[in-house]
């Protein structure tokens, strides 16, 4: 994604500062490939938590079960609402007042977190609070968006990452309505494109040959094999198994390509 374009990379393609990226990594190597991106940051000890809905307390909990050496912090406007986030939390400090008060963001400490996530039930309060704690000095914003537009805007403004809960619920259905063994699907936004992991079958045309030797349908990339628990990145040489994980990417337009790519046949029974 480049700006508001967003294309398929060519071998000649050259990455800009700015570029944000899909790329496909072994979890065992995602510090080292982030580092390879100009990333470098500490994971977060210091953490405050902008509302105590369902989401923040949703958050909140999976921090304490978890992530036990993360200091937490919950911020919640409503009194009622706080009482109760603070009657099902062990460790975290909830305090009862507004993100936006000065004087809530000094008592939350917030300056000093290394991650704020934003997730009130209003856009404008999510980003606005986001802004005035890295400007208190916080390092890394995590920002809950509903509104489309202000899901390009708020990178622009200094939000780190945003999240957008349609994408996440589009691509939770998209998981369940694709045709043949997929197993999951995450939609991009601005309706690029979706990441896919499929299961291979005897039956597929990606069964047997080397890659090198595929032709796979314009705007499909494949990023990674899983072979018994194992990431293979795949090569020219590369001989895909039945029963392997495939993991690609494909625009809007090749995702009916590979729905077929990875259904049942009837040769298949």
């Amino acid at each position: 994604m480049r700006g508001e374009r967003a294309f398929v990379p060519e071998p000649d393609d050259q990455l800009e500062g700015g570029d944000h990226v899909y790329f496909v990594v072994d979890s065992e190597k995602v510090r080292r490939a982030m580092a390879t991106f100009g990333h470098e940051e500490v994971e977060a000890k210091r953490l405050v938590i902008f509302g105590g809905g369902n989401i923040g307390l949703f958050v909140a909990e999976q921090i304490e079960r978890d992530y036990p050496w993360i200091n937490a912090k919950m911020v919640e406007a409503d009194r009622e609402r706080a009482e109760f986030a603070a009657s099902r939390l062990k460790r975290t400090v909830v305090i009862n007042g507004s993100v936006l008060e000065p004087e809530i963001l000094d008592e939350s400490e917030v300056g000093s977190a290394e991650t704020v996530v934003a997730v009130t039930n209003d856009d404008e309060t999510n980003i606005l609070a986001s802004l005035l704690a890295k400007r208190e000095g916080c390092e890394r914003a995590i920002t809950l968006v509903n509104k489309d537009n202000y899901e390009s805007l708020a990178p622009t403004l200094g939000v780190d990452v945003v999240i957008n809960p349609r994408g996440i619920t589009v691509s939770s259905i998209l998981q369940h309505v694709r045709r043949g063994r997929i197993h999951s699907a995450h939609a991009l936004r601005q309706g690029f494109g979706e990441l896919i992991e499929a299961e291979a079958l005897p039956t597929s045309g990606l069964v047997g040959p080397p890659l090198r030797d595929i032709k796979l349908p314009d705007g499909v990339l494949i990023g990674a094999v899983v072979r018994d628990g194992q990431v293979i990145i795949p090569r020219g040489s590369t001989v895909i198994n039945a029963k392997d994980r495939v993991v690609l990417f494909a625009t809007t337009a090749a995702i009916r390509d590979v729905e077929n790519m990875f259904s049942v046949r009837l040769e298949y029974f």
